[in-house]
């Protein structure tokens, strides 16, 4: 059996009060998918206001590990 290696992106959606805690709890859940140490790049990353919650917002985020 052999075994195929390709370049995954992961999207994650997380939400927050300011960009840096967005961008925190993305990384987070991009670190806990490819690993502590990975070094990521980000794809694209998309902001929106949680009309659920006043004062938070959504954002989705894609994310690659660096080859």
């Amino acid at each position: 059996m052999t075994v195929t290696q390709f370049p995954l992106t992961l999207r994650v959606t997380v939400s927050g009060a300011t960009p840096d805690e967005i961008r925190e709890n993305a990384r987070a859940q991009a670190h806990d998918f490819f690993g502590p140490d990975a070094e990521l790049d980000v794809i694209s990353a998309e902001a929106e206001s949680a009309e659920e919650h006043r004062d938070r917002y959504r954002a989705t985020v894609c994310f690659r590990r660096v080859a």
